[in-house]
């Protein structure tokens, strides 16, 4: 049913419900599959419109699942379903065989716009094979140091310019895949010192040149963006998903037309400081977002049947809070009416039917892990010692390595979750003996200590760093590798400093190339602030 024109009410309750119905996501289409043969389970969402990974458990069938929706939305809208797929650590599309692209600070220390324009098409055509076609990515934010917990590697530098220039890039190259890019946290969470998922941040002013990251997306026609939960004081006193200002700033002074989306209100510190999910909801259309954003539609974990039936009674509440704002003036019908035509016309223009062209899941799949081992190849690097590269393992001499435990802090990271890749890479050309935290390394040779994100602080030290003191003190030679934030080297004594920026196969490869075979690493870091 088309939107009521602006300004003027059609009379019917079910006309406003059907507007303010798309404006919620995920949405409340069902996404089961026609035949119950098909899945394990009948239901194909954890509550409608949103895919649980519980139990569609490949990328063959969630080609079905959305194959099937698309066909049944051949009289409304094309389907259009919502993932968060950046690369690095938050990737929805994580099952096993899946090529992960290093995360964004990995094409900052690349340096190179092709190549994010390149993994933007690569992550495109892996969403887009298997049918959504709306990523919420890429984050625009600029890195800080250190690392704010809920960006870090998420980000493509510290230098807003340069940021800008990839993130651009990164948007052209998912678009040109046929998927719609979002970007996001408007108008920027660099120098934010709290983790919105867990607090509700307030600062003072933005971030030296926040907004430059955003305005390249815009400049690049980036279908979306997402706007966050912090409160800049220099603009309002509100967060800025409920600030009719900060709205005002991105329509009218960097001239963005799109979706404006709201970030997660599932989350309790984002809804919390606005009343509660309803008032979060009805404050945030009230203000110039178009669409509120509940989840994703691809859930990153499995859910009770309770926690689903949940997740369906709050957004009912939120669709019907929000009707109640229209009827009673709180929103008006002109803002509705326009944040409709632009969700619809989101849908036209990226949504699928069933004659929509999708390339095969190997094709895309096997065009990802060449994206990603580019990607990789060009971003490991050397913080310190490349003199001392490549390392000498003499024949018979034992390679001890030191995997320092995840400190579990991110709230979603699916790179987390990830096999450890270096012992049996490692393994395939040297004798190697891991070693647990603290113990004593009873070999010669060089020791690698290396993590994740182990960024459990004392005086400055990651778990990481501090494991790389003990034994740079007792006289070893030490390599500290960071697979995650490069906050995990800061202070480290270690002569041969590495970051990687990722987990992955890719960058792990990458890694052992430069420790072993020719030492040279192409990278440069994205990030300024640190003493090395």
């Amino acid at each position: 049913m088309p939107p009521s024109a602006p300004g003027r009410s059609d009379g019917t309750d079910s006309a406003l419900a059907a507007q303010i119905d798309l404006l919620v996501r995920p949405g409340r289409r069902s996404l089961g599959l026609h035949s119950p043969a098909q899945l394990p389970h009948q239901e194909a969402a954890s509550g409608p419109g949103r895919i649980s990974k519980d139990i569609v458990t490949s990328p063959a069938q969630l080609r079905q699942v959305t194959q099937s929706a698309s066909s049944s939305s051949a009289r409304s809208l094309p389907l259009l379903l919502s993932v968060n797929q950046e690369g690095g650590r938050l990737n929805a599309l994580d099952w096993p065989g899946v090529a992960q692209l290093p995360g964004n600070l990995a094409l900052g220390a690349a340096r190179d716009e092709g190549l994010a324009e390149s993994a933007g098409v690569a992550i495109g055509e892996q969403l887009r094979a298997v049918g959504l076609t709306w990523n919420l990515a890429p984050v625009c934010d600029t890195a800080s140091w250190p690392a704010l917990t809920a960006v870090g590697t998420r980000a493509f530098g510290s230098d807003p310019a340069q940021v800008g220039l990839l993130a651009a890039a990164f948007v052209r190259g998912l678009q040109a895949a046929g998927v719609a890019a979002t970007a996001k946290h408007f108008p920027g969470l660099g120098g934010v010192g709290a983790d919105p998922h867990h607090v509700a941040p307030v600062v003072d002013r933005l971030g030296p040149g926040a907004l430059l990251p955003f305005r390249a997306a815009i400049d690049a026609q980036v279908a979306c963006v997402m706007i966050g939960s912090q409160t800049v004081l220099a603009l309002d006193n509100r967060a800025a998903l409920a600030s009719p200002r900060v709205l005002g700033l991105l329509r009218d002074e960097l001239g963005f037309d799109g979706v404006a989306v709201s970030e997660n209100l599932s989350i309790r510190a984002v809804h919390r400081p606005l009343g509660g999910l309803t008032r979060a909801a009805v404050a945030a259309v009230a203000a110039g977002v178009d669409i509120v954003m509940l989840d994703s539609e691809v859930s990153r974990g499995s859910k009770q049947p309770a926690e689903r039936a949940a997740a369906v009674r709050r957004r009912a509440e939120v669709v019907q809070a929000l009707m109640d704002a229209v009827e009673h003036g709180v929103i008006d019908r002109q803002r509705v009416g326009e944040a409709v035509a632009r969700v619809q016309a989101l849908h036209r223009r990226y949504g699928l039917t069933p004659g929509s062209a999708r390339p095969t899941w190997q094709q895309a799949n096997a065009s990802a892990w060449r994206a990603a081992d580019r990607v990789a190849d060009r971003s490991v690097t050397v913080v310190r010692g490349t003199h001392l590269l490549p390392l000498d393992v003499p024949p018979g001499k034992v390679l001890a390595l030191v995997r320092v435990p995840d400190a579990g802090q991110r709230r979603a990271d699916s790179a987390r979750h990830g096999p450890d890749y270096l012992p049996a890479m490692l393994a395939a050309h040297h004798r190697v003996l891991q070693v647990p935290v603290g113990a004593p390394v009873p070999t010669a040779g060089p020791v690698i200590v290396y993590g994740y994100d182990t960024r459990t602080t004392t005086a400055g030290l990651s778990t990481a760093a501090r494991a790389a003191t003990r034994l740079t003190e007792l006289g070893r030679a030490v390599v500290q590798v960071a697979l995650g934030d490069v906050d995990d080297l800061a202070g480290s004594p270690a002569p041969v400093l590495v970051a990687a920026f990722s987990p992955h196969r890719p960058s792990v490869t990458a890694v052992a190339r430069v420790l072993f075979s020719n030492g040279r690493a192409h990278g440069a870091l994205p990030v300024c602030g640190a003493s090395w």
